[in-house]
């Protein structure tokens, strides 16, 4: 075989893989869809031990959640995977958490990304979307409520925005409150 038929064959083997629709990417879509992936930063390792515990708890509460933790090299990239829908969930710092939610330094190229905080403590914050689903959210925080008890978490109060820090998922809220996320009964 000579290097023109050798190349030939490399570039035809290469383009039917891209056809057959193999990439990374559909590999992690499919990954993200069946494991809860817990966001945490190797620059801050008590929120990546935070993240570690909390990980334990989900699997041992909801095993369907296949709870995992990912770890990302600095904190930037939890707020790249989160504000671009590629992650939900993440551990992060209070002081961090709230400069994703406003958008500032070192985070302001993501702009303001909607957070929520489904439990916290002192110190951190485990953080979605706006948009990550009630039910899921309830769920988390009741497993970490009933399971973290020895993590010092808490979920916030509904005012906590008022009070300067980010609001609480509709979710974590609704399992805080006592309130089922049952819709209204019509009348």
């Amino acid at each position: 075989m000579n290097r023109r038929q050798f190349l030939s064959l490399a570039a035809a083997s290469a383009g039917s893989v891209l056809l057959c629709g193999h990439s990374p990417y559909r590999q992690w879509m499919v990954y993200r869809e069946t494991h809860l992936m817990i966001l945490t930063s190797r620059d801050d390792q008590r929120g990546d031990d935070l993240g570690e515990q909390i990980a334990a708890i989900m699997r041992e509460a909801l095993p369907d959640s296949r709870a995992v933790v990912g770890r990302g090299p600095r904190v930037q990239r939890i707020a790249s995977l989160i504000s671009t829908r590629q992650a939900e969930v993440g551990v992060v710092s209070r002081p961090n958490a709230l400069a994703m939610f406003h958008g500032e330094e070192p985070f302001r190229q993501y702009g303001a990304i909607p957070l929520r905080v489904l439990v916290q403590n002192e110190a951190y914050r485990l953080v979605c979307r706006d948009d990550f689903l009630p039910q899921h959210g309830f769920l988390l925080a009741e497993a970490l409520m009933q399971n973290g008890r020895n993590l010092g978490l808490s979920v916030p109060a509904r005012d906590a925005d008022d009070a300067g820090d980010i609001p609480p998922h509709v979710g974590a809220l609704a399992f805080a409150e006592g309130r089922s996320l049952d819709p209204p009964k019509a009348q």
